[in-house]
Protein backbone atom coordinates (compact mmCIF):
# COMPACT_ATOMS: atom_id res chain seq x y z
CA UNK A 1 0.00 0.00 0.00
CA UNK A 2 3.05 2.50 0.39
CA UNK A 3 4.58 2.09 -2.59
CA UNK A 4 1.05 2.49 -4.41
CA UNK A 5 0.36 5.98 -2.01
CA UNK A 6 4.57 6.86 -3.31
CA UNK A 7 3.55 5.67 -7.00
CA UNK A 8 0.39 8.35 -6.92
CA UNK A 9 2.54 11.32 -5.33
CA UNK A 10 5.19 10.66 -7.51
CA UNK A 11 2.39 10.47 -10.72
CA UNK A 12 0.72 14.07 -9.25
CA UNK A 13 3.97 16.11 -8.69
CA UNK A 14 5.20 14.83 -11.93
CA UNK A 15 2.06 16.13 -13.50
CA UNK A 16 2.40 19.18 -11.30
CA UNK A 17 5.76 20.16 -12.18
CA UNK A 18 4.96 19.11 -15.85
CA UNK A 19 1.91 22.13 -15.48
CA UNK A 20 4.48 24.77 -13.74
CA UNK A 21 7.13 24.62 -16.81
CA UNK A 22 4.27 24.25 -19.55
CA UNK A 23 3.03 27.97 -17.71
CA UNK A 24 6.51 29.11 -17.66
CA UNK A 25 7.26 28.08 -21.39
CA UNK A 26 3.72 30.10 -21.74
CA UNK A 27 4.22 33.10 -19.84
CA UNK A 28 8.00 33.62 -21.53
CA UNK A 29 6.32 33.35 -25.45
CA UNK A 30 4.05 35.65 -24.62
CA UNK A 31 6.62 37.86 -22.69
CA UNK A 32 8.52 38.03 -25.66
CA UNK A 33 5.91 38.11 -28.39
CA UNK A 34 4.68 41.58 -26.16
CA UNK A 35 8.40 42.95 -26.09
CA UNK A 36 8.73 42.27 -29.70
CA UNK A 37 5.23 44.07 -30.38
CA UNK A 38 6.82 46.60 -28.04
CA UNK A 39 9.68 46.92 -29.73
CA UNK A 40 8.54 47.14 -33.30
CA UNK A 41 5.91 49.94 -31.99
CA UNK A 42 8.21 51.78 -30.83
CA UNK A 43 10.11 52.32 -33.49
CA UNK A 44 7.52 52.84 -35.75
CA UNK A 45 6.88 56.27 -33.09
CA UNK A 46 9.94 57.05 -33.65
CA UNK A 47 10.19 56.57 -37.50
CA UNK A 48 6.80 58.62 -37.97
CA UNK A 49 6.97 62.56 -38.23
CA UNK A 50 7.96 64.75 -41.10
CA UNK A 51 11.72 64.39 -42.46
CA UNK A 52 13.82 66.54 -44.58
CA UNK A 53 16.48 64.87 -46.90
CA UNK A 54 19.94 65.95 -45.72
CA UNK A 55 22.28 63.53 -47.74
CA UNK A 56 20.97 61.20 -50.55
CA UNK A 57 22.77 58.73 -52.87
CA UNK A 58 21.49 56.96 -55.76
CA UNK A 59 23.56 54.09 -57.38
CA UNK A 60 27.00 56.10 -56.07
CA UNK A 61 25.69 59.29 -57.16
CA UNK A 62 25.13 62.01 -54.71
CA UNK A 63 21.37 63.26 -55.47
CA UNK A 64 21.70 66.91 -56.60
CA UNK A 65 21.36 69.85 -54.19
CA UNK A 66 18.19 71.99 -55.29
CA UNK A 67 16.43 68.07 -55.20
CA UNK A 68 17.56 67.45 -51.77
CA UNK A 69 16.34 70.54 -50.57
CA UNK A 70 12.45 70.31 -51.93
CA UNK A 71 12.86 66.73 -50.63
CA UNK A 72 10.17 66.15 -47.31
CA UNK A 73 9.48 62.32 -46.25
CA UNK A 74 5.84 61.95 -44.18
CA UNK A 75 5.80 58.93 -42.06
CA UNK A 76 2.71 58.09 -39.96
CA UNK A 77 3.59 54.45 -38.56
CA UNK A 78 4.01 52.02 -41.67
CA UNK A 79 2.60 54.48 -44.26
CA UNK A 80 5.16 57.26 -46.44
CA UNK A 81 4.64 60.13 -48.42
CA UNK A 82 7.64 61.59 -50.27
CA UNK A 83 7.45 64.43 -51.64
CA UNK A 84 9.67 64.02 -55.14
CA UNK A 85 9.49 60.31 -55.13
CA UNK A 86 10.75 59.19 -58.58
CA UNK A 87 13.56 61.16 -58.78
CA UNK A 88 15.07 60.73 -55.40
CA UNK A 89 14.93 56.95 -56.49
CA UNK A 90 11.85 55.25 -54.75
CA UNK A 91 7.79 56.01 -54.91
CA UNK A 92 5.82 58.46 -53.98
CA UNK A 93 4.07 56.75 -51.28
CA UNK A 94 3.98 53.18 -50.11
CA UNK A 95 3.94 51.20 -47.13
CA UNK A 96 7.04 49.37 -44.80
CA UNK A 97 7.25 46.82 -42.31
CA UNK A 98 10.54 46.91 -40.00
CA UNK A 99 12.36 44.02 -37.94
CA UNK A 100 14.05 46.17 -35.04
CA UNK A 101 15.68 42.55 -33.45
CA UNK A 102 17.91 42.13 -36.63
CA UNK A 103 21.38 43.89 -37.12
CA UNK A 104 20.90 45.92 -39.12
CA UNK A 105 17.46 46.60 -38.58
CA UNK A 106 15.23 45.87 -41.68
CA UNK A 107 12.82 47.84 -43.40
CA UNK A 108 10.66 46.31 -46.16
CA UNK A 109 8.58 49.25 -48.19
CA UNK A 110 6.13 47.93 -50.95
CA UNK A 111 5.64 51.01 -53.65
CA UNK A 112 2.51 52.21 -53.62
CA UNK A 113 2.95 54.73 -56.96
CA UNK A 114 4.98 55.37 -60.01
CA UNK A 115 6.97 52.25 -62.06
CA UNK A 116 7.54 49.72 -58.88
CA UNK A 117 3.91 49.92 -57.92
CA UNK A 118 3.07 46.92 -56.05
CA UNK A 119 7.23 46.35 -55.65
CA UNK A 120 8.32 45.94 -52.64
CA UNK A 121 12.36 47.40 -51.86
CA UNK A 122 14.46 45.77 -49.44
CA UNK A 123 16.43 47.84 -46.84
CA UNK A 124 17.92 48.80 -44.02
CA UNK A 125 17.44 51.26 -41.29
CA UNK A 126 18.95 53.24 -38.17
CA UNK A 127 17.45 55.86 -35.61
CA UNK A 128 20.55 57.78 -34.99
CA UNK A 129 18.58 59.66 -32.37
CA UNK A 130 15.56 61.56 -32.02
CA UNK A 131 15.95 63.60 -34.71
CA UNK A 132 18.17 61.34 -37.48
CA UNK A 133 17.68 58.16 -39.31
CA UNK A 134 19.36 57.23 -41.85
CA UNK A 135 18.01 54.03 -44.48
CA UNK A 136 19.40 52.42 -47.79
CA UNK A 137 17.37 50.56 -50.05
CA UNK A 138 18.03 47.47 -53.17
CA UNK A 139 16.13 48.24 -56.02
CA UNK A 140 13.26 45.47 -56.34
CA UNK A 141 14.34 42.52 -56.73
CA UNK A 142 17.80 42.88 -55.30
CA UNK A 143 19.04 41.65 -52.28
CA UNK A 144 18.83 43.57 -48.97
CA UNK A 145 21.79 46.00 -48.55
CA UNK A 146 24.10 44.62 -45.64
CA UNK A 147 25.67 48.52 -44.92
CA UNK A 148 24.95 52.14 -45.49
CA UNK A 149 26.18 52.62 -49.00
CA UNK A 150 25.74 52.92 -52.27
CA UNK A 151 28.55 52.44 -55.05
CA UNK A 152 28.19 53.02 -58.56
CA UNK A 153 26.78 49.87 -60.04
CA UNK A 154 24.93 48.59 -56.67
CA UNK A 155 21.41 50.55 -57.23
CA UNK A 156 21.13 51.27 -53.59
CA UNK A 157 19.79 54.34 -52.56
CA UNK A 158 21.29 55.85 -49.37
CA UNK A 159 19.32 58.09 -47.13
CA UNK A 160 20.16 60.50 -43.84
CA UNK A 161 17.30 62.11 -42.85
CA UNK A 162 16.57 65.02 -40.20
CA UNK A 163 13.36 65.80 -38.38
CA UNK A 164 11.91 68.74 -39.97
CA UNK A 165 11.55 71.32 -36.83
CA UNK A 166 8.45 73.04 -35.81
Amino acid sequence: MAKSNFHAKTQMLTKVLFLAVSLLVTATNSASTNSMDQLIETDYQRLSGTWLLSSGVVDGRPVPEKLRKKTRLLTTRDKFTLSTGAETGTSEEGTFTIDPTKTPKTVDSVQGSGPDKGKTFLGIYEIIDDNHKRACWAPAGKPRPTDFTSTPGSGHILQVWEREKP
